[in-house]
């Protein structure tokens, strides 16, 4: 019948005829494929057959298992039974159809890459799909030597500058993958060592020639800090490598990433880790390969001036250490001065070296005196991990010059009268009035203090009566500013504390912090604030002497003066009380009808 469909004739008369057993010669060729299909697959449908690429490889390799259906399917064979022995890395399906010298074949195959979880003969079992099964397959998995890796196209390898390490000293680890043909892919699971803080340090890609041939060396460098004595292991890390393999026919797209893959190890490492030397003695452990001190100043030292504060920065580097493990330098205030240690910064950097830690601490210094002033050095003492001994490292210590406050008036030196005997009783009679007059002072100073206390009450009460009669519109701005009159009212209770008990220094700094928090500024000279409240008052000028008189007694070379203190907390009160009005009267207009 198919040669009716190429038979041709002479008889133009049979055209149309000829035409019509053309077509009905192709419908019974598609009958008989589609007969032929069926009449294959159902003989062929009961059989699942299963082959690897081959039988005996080593450890880390993958290879490939293929099961072929005689038949056409969309849905997946149950691959759980291969997960005991082995890792199913990836699968791809592919269905095929054929018609060749009368025959047809119809099937299904599976390409699946599988990593054997260890090492012996493995066995892949039996597997089954749309009830058929397939034969087992037995495999040997050897443990390839370190030296017959070197011997394969992708090999690792690993290494430590040390076998032996003191409880937080730098070990360095470094894991260098050595190939001698291009990389498709790599990748590597996440490196975690327990009992042990670490860092990568360094990543490097180069070109090196090992016995006259070229190779790609991938190198990876860690920090590894143990955190207790005893034995540290560095477990394997797994590598994913991916190799160019043009037999592949899935990574024969363009957009494909296929190809081998092959899995690659680094060896186990095992460490000792020292406990911290008796010969260290007390101290906080620092093991590190140098250490260094150096500072700078915020200005120069030869403008130093008493109650006038200087910034001094130091900076603690060292080297194959943490900055966590820097412990703080010891910087204490004494006679002469005080310290205000600012919060200290922390770094580290890293290169192929390892880690090296910077702690940089900053303190404010303020002579409370003039002339000479000496800073003590600083030492810090460390466990030196090259020569494996106990070194010091030390900033000298440094001798300021000191001038007394610039703008203290001068006081002048009384000398002492000449007693005689015949004016031992008048002296006697004058010490006596001048006692009793100190004291009338002292009364009238009390009953001033509890007069302006009187005052400062009701005037609470009068701003509470106002504050309650104002309106709901004036209610957010009252309470933005309740916190800092507390802390105002807070430090000036202070201030006056400090007057009532004649002490100097203290009345001084109480009044740079209640000054601060008044003026919503930061104030470090008495100048500062009398700049502030010129002509503020009507006796701004007393003030300006007052304050003046107070740096002079602390930080002049003359004679210690006497000051009325509560006087100059009265003139301070007015200062507050105005400042008091004036905030009420810039609220008016703002939140006033």
């Amino acid at each position: 019948m198919v040669s009716t469909v190429f038979e041709t004739t002479s008889n133009m008369n049979n055209q149309n005829y000829n035409i019509t057993a053309y077509f009905l010669s192709l419908k019974h060729v598609f009958t008989l494929l589609i007969l032929c299909v069926l009449l294959s697959d159902s003989a062929l449908a009961d059989s699942l057959t299963a082959s690897v690429d081959r039988n005996q490889l080593g450890s880390g390799e993958t290879f490939e298992l293929r099961l072929k259906y005689a038949g056409q399917t969309t849905s997946d064979p149950d691959l759980s039974p291969l997960k005991k022995e082995f890792e199913v890395l990836s699968t791809h399906q592919q269905n095929q159809f054929s018609f060749m010298n009368g025959s047809s074949a119809s099937y299904t195959e599976w390409r699946i890459q599988l990593l054997p979880k260890k090492s012996g003969t493995l066995t892949i079992p039996s597997l089954t799909f749309k009830g058929v099964s397939s034969k087992a397959i037995t495999l040997q998995v050897t443990d390839r030597p370190t030296s017959s890796l070197k011997n394969q196209p992708v090999y690792v390898e690993t290494e430590l500058d040390k076998s032996t390490v003191y409880v937080q000293e730098q070990l360095l680890l470094t894991l260098r993958i050595l190939a001698t043909t291009n990389l498709q892919g790599i990748s590597s699971e996440d490196l975690v060592i327990e009992n042990a803080s670490m860092t990568k340090v360094a990543e490097n890609q180069f070109q090196k020639q090992i016995n006259g041939v070229n190779h790609l060396v991938i190198e990876l460098k860690y920090a590894v800090f143990p955190n207790t004595s005893g034995q540290l292991t560095i477990p394997a890390l797994r590598f994913n490598i991916v190799l160019p393999d043009r037999r592949d026919p899935y990574s024969s797209s363009f957009f494909s990433r296929g190809g081998k893959r092959i899995f690659l190890h680094s060896e186990e490492q095992k460490v000792t880790v020292k406990p911290r030397p008796a010969s260290f003695g007390a101290g906080e452990w620092l093991p590190s390969k140098n250490v260094s001190l150096s500072e700078r100043w915020s200005r120069p030292l030869d403008e130093l001036v008493a109650g006038e504060p200087i910034t001094r920065t130091i900076s603690f580097t060292a080297q194959g250490s943490t900055s966590a493990q820097l412990p703080p330098l010891e910087i204490k205030a004494s006679n002469g001065f005080k310290v205000y240690p600012d919060q200290p910064q922390l770094n580290d950097e890293v290169d192929s070296n390892g880690v090296t830690a910077t702690r940089i601490e900053s303190i404010a210094i303020v002579p409370s005196r003039g002339g000479q002033l000496e800073l003590p050095p600083i030492t810090v003492k460390w466990w030196d991990t090259t020569t494996n001994q106990v070194r010091e490292t030390t900033l000298d210590g440094t001798t300021l010059t000191v001038k007394p406050a610039a703008n203290a008036p001068s006081v002048p030196t009384i000398s002492p009268p000449v007693i005689q005997d015949n004016l031992v009783a008048p002296l006697e009679e004058s010490a006596t009035a001048i006692t009793a007059d100190i004291k009338n002072e002292s009364s009238m100073l009390l009953w001033l203090l509890v007069i302006s206390n009187i005052v400062m009450f009701v005037a609470l009460i009068t701003l509470f009566v106002l504050w309650r009669k104002s309106k709901s519109a004036q209610l957010p701005a009252l309470l933005q500013t309740t916190k800092s009159e507390q802390r105002e009212s807070e430090l000036f209770k202070q201030l006056k504390q400090a007057a009532n008990k004649h002490d100097y220094q203290g009345f001084r700094e109480a009044l740079l912090a209640w000054a601060s928090s008044h003026w919503q500024q930061r104030f470090v000279t008495l100048d500062q604030i009398v700049a502030l409240t010129d002509h503020s008052t009507a006796n701004s000028s007393l003030l300006k002497l007052q304050l003046q008189s107070l740096d002079s007694a602390l930080y002049g070379s003359g004679e210690t003066v006497a000051i009325d203190l509560p006087g100059l907390v009265d003139e301070l009160k007015q200062l507050k009380n105005q400042g008091a009005q004036s905030k009420e009267n810039h609220l008016k207009p703002l939140y006033g009808e």
